[in-house]
């Protein structure tokens, strides 16, 4: 092991299952302003987590049509079998001020709309763009990862981007026959996806999922997702790829049922306060799989001495630290984010060489 490593080379020894020198702290590239603040971070072994797509899709039959009035934009999908629309708040402050926006209407408000829905899905053609995640690779240098976006698995698309929770839990108790039909049509499709995928240079693919315990059941999960876990993994690892998912979630209900995915790390697995299941849990329950966590964004409210406290606390919980990476994965509020990525990034940098060793 050289006294030194890259942010890339820490990550692959990570999931690799071997020792890097350091426990990697990465951030969504997205997430990080580009300027003087973000080379001091860098600088101190902060590592990007760039996202990106090998997919491109098209849906030659269905026209969309969006309008914006004020703060809200509507999408209208139109197809041989009927229209459906989807509404957004736009000018939100999530991380950066004014640039957020949020679906508030989403395109399945009653049955028939399922059918609509489901044409778009089957209407849907997936082409290789493997030249976007080459060049980002290139560019980067190992000064972090690209990782490689699938979709979510069927039963969480139509949840997120179709139907809303609270929209699913009413109809799939008179309509899951056609809720069944749109995953089966779903399902269909992420195998032309999947198989793309796995041929392109990636090495690190994630699949959806924005997983909550207090949302999806145990139930609910052990039937509409870890199936699909397991078989899209199957698909990608044998062409040699690293397996994620992104559960940000509450998954102490689900911890058993997580241990049984072929999933190689448990992406943005948030501990409490935000999250219900703490480290050391965590790490009983799922052996060998990494946990690639989220620091919690709460914790960013604090004050700088209490950023650091919680930050040595969860080195030490997680100590000797083999098996981890550290990841900021979702919005900061923009009033404490340079506070407290600071306060983080120097806190890892002194005390995350590995084996973690804190008093």
């Amino acid at each position: 092991m050289r006294a030194s490593m890259d942010v890339a080379e820490r990550v692959y020894l990570t999931l690799k299952g071997e020792v890097a020198d350091r426990v990697p702290w990465l951030i969504y590239s997205n997430h990080l302003p580009r300027g003087g603040f973000e080379r001091k971070m860098r600088n101190m072994g902060l590592g990007l987590d760039i996202r990106c797509s090998v997919c491109k899709s098209y849906t030659p039959n269905v026209k969309i049509e969006s309008k914006t009035v004020g703060n809200y934009t509507y999408v209208v999908y139109r197809t041989p079998v009927g229209e459906v629309y989807s509404k957004y708040r736009t000018g939100l402050t999530f991380q950066f001020r004014g640039q957020g926006s949020w679906m508030v209407e989403h395109p399945i408000k009653k049955v028939e709309d399922i059918d609509v829905i489901k044409f778009i899905v089957e209407d849907t053609v997936y082409e290789s763009q493997y030249d976007v995640y080459e060049q980002l690779e290139e560019e980067l240098e190992g000064d972090g990862i690209v990782t490689v976006n699938g979709d979510y698995t069927p039963l969480m698309k139509i949840i997120v981007s179709f139907m809303g929770f609270r929209n699913f839990v009413l109809m799939q108790m008179k309509h899951m026959d056609k809720i069944n039909e749109l995953i089966e049509a779903l399902d269909k499709k992420y195998m032309d996806m999947y198989s793309i995928i796995a041929k392109s240079s990636a090495r690190i693919v994630r699949i959806g999922d924005n997983i909550d315990g207090k949302m999806i059941s145990p139930k609910l999960f052990e039937k509409y997702c870890l199936p699909y876990y397991n078989k899209y993994a199957e698909i990608l690892k044998n062409s040699g790829k690293y397996i994620i998912s992104h559960m940000d979630g509450r998954l102490r209900t689900l911890k058993d049922l997580i241990a049984k995915t072929r999933l190689d790390a448990i992406e943005a697995f948030t501990p409490p306060p935000m999250g219900d299941l703490p480290v050391a849990e965590a790490r009983k329950a799922w052996g060998d799989k990494v946990i690639w966590m989220n620091f919690p964004e709460e914790v960013f409210l604090r004050s700088g001495e209490e950023i650091v406290q919680y930050t040595k606390n969860l080195l030490k919980e997680m100590a000797p630290g083999f098996g981890y990476i550290i990841s900021v994965t979702e919005d900061v509020h923009p009033a404490h984010f340079k506070k407290g990525l600071e306060a983080v990034t120097r806190t890892i940098w002194d005390n995350g060489s590995l084996p973690i060793r804190i008093e």
